[in-house]
């Protein structure tokens, strides 16, 4: 069983309305797989926290069908998968290539149409019946009704969407039954950054299993088709491989398929702290320094001496290392006047606005080409080479320059998956 959260925009409250069904869900015993469709990291945190396992990205950018068929193979009870941005909202508006509505189409699963009804009531059935018109096959096989004031108010607005779309209705969200969580400039805090987090869902799970109806939703999950197989890529020998893996509240932005794919390869990985541990695990063969939020701990990552020593003495012997984002501005010199590793020669600052959003193809300098994604505030400050050029996809003519290289590192903005390109594994970790 499977079924898809889809929002008709930004805010109308399809990442609360995911969470709390995967808890009332929980509740009743199921296994529940969750998912996120594009390149998110902080909605998939609180996914894990609720479900138990970790949530995957299906992002029909960074992968192809075939990986988003064999993630969805992962055996659970039902698969919910949280959508991305509006329902139809993707690359461009004419193909709808990587919205929410292709990953639905490719994977042939049932989706929820999660509608705002604050001060409506028919006019909701006018924006369902949008969303269900706009395509042939626009796959919604039902409503959830968010923001509602009451069980009337509900009543009305299932009434306008059977009469007007012949859609079911299947359950409500009052205004009042909502999660409230801070936000910070990259969106929500994460999972990581909420103690209470599961005190809180628990309880808005209970009620929210009062006004969802929970029979329906199955029924309409157990409709999505078996998917075919799809098996693993050939993976590169990294048999007896040592990776360690940074890993805190500074560093936790990964794929949860890239780090099973280095698995995959053979790869051990050894987890470590840059803000709490005082050495490196012993007998690494390589480093992986993700994204994150490095800028918000850069008073503890700078206090830390005794790591962004060891670690710079590991990376100037020729340790192979591969760092992304915010693994990159703490390889730097700085961040905004915060003394980080010093290894590489940058120095990075915060700006109010973002300086990358959105979907690119990279090519480094021996041709090979690859997606990607980059969605940062920070700016780097160098005059060293580089060793990408970087396209935007959705204007191919805008090009920039990133990707650091010095001995066996590589660190770049750039967002990247390689659960079904290996090739990468050994272009980021030279081996054997």
């Amino acid at each position: 069983m499977r079924i898809l959260l889809a929002g008709t925009g930004s805010g109308c409250g399809k990442t609360t309305a995911a969470i709390l069904l995967m808890a009332a869900l929980r509740q009743r015993g199921l296994d529940v797989a969750p998912y996120k469709v594009g390149p998110d990291y902080i909605d998939p945190g609180f996914h894990q926290a609720v479900c138990g396992r970790p949530s995957y990205n299906l992002d029909t950018w960074l992968m192809g069908e075939p990986a988003l068929r064999r993630l969805l193979r992962h055996p659970a009870d039902i698969a919910v998968i949280e959508g991305v941005m509006g329902y139809y909202d993707g690359l461009d508006a004419a193909s709808l290539r990587c919205s929410t509505y292709e990953a639905a189409r490719l994977t042939h699963t049932p989706v929820l149409l999660v509608a705002d009804a604050s001060g409506g009531a028919a006019s909701v059935a006018a924006t369902v019946k949008g969303f269900q018109t706009l395509t042939a096959d626009s796959g919604i096989a039902g409503v959830l009704v968010n923001r509602v004031s009451g069980p009337s108010h509900y009543a009305l607005v299932r009434q306008a969407v059977a009469h007007y779309t012949g859609l079911p209705c299947v359950g409500y969200l009052t205004k009042q039954q909502k999660i409230e969580l801070p936000s910070r400039h990259l969106g929500l805090v994460t999972a990581r950054e909420t103690p209470d987090l599961l005190p809180r869902m628990e309880q808005a799970a209970r009620q929210a299993a009062e006004t969802l109806d929970i029979d329906k939703i199955l029924a309409l999950a157990s409709s999505a088709p078996e998917l075919p197989e799809a098996p693993d890529p050939q993976m590169p020998d990294y048999r007896g491989f040592r990776l360690g893996v940074a890993l805190d509240d500074a560093f936790h932005f990964y794929y949860q398929d890239n780090l099973d794919a280095l698995r995959r390869a053979g790869m051990e990985l050894v987890f470590f702290s840059p803000l709490r541990d005082a050495h490196l695990p012993e007998n690494l063969d390589g480093l992986y320094i993700g994204g994150g939020y490095p800028e918000v701990h850069a008073a503890a990552l700078t206090a830390n001496g005794a790591m962004r020593s060891e670690l710079r003495a590991a990376l100037e012997k020729g340790l192979p290392c591969y760092a992304e984002c915010g693994g990159l501005m703490y390889l730097g010199r700085e961040i905004d006047g915060a003394e980080m590793v010093g290894f590489l020669p940058l120095r990075c600052r915060m700006t109010d606005r973002l300086q990358r959003f959105g979907y690119v193809t990279v090519t480094d300098k021996d041709g090979l080409s690859f997606p990607a994604h980059e969605f940062h505030h920070a700016a780097a400050d160098s005059d060293a080479p580089t060793a990408y050029i970087v396209r935007k996809a959705s204007r191919p003519d805008k090009t920039w320059a990133c990707g650091y290289e010095k001995n066996n590192t590589l660190a770049a903005f750039a967002h990247v998956y390689f659960g079904d390109r290996p090739e990468l594994i050994g272009r980021f970790w030279p081996h054997g």
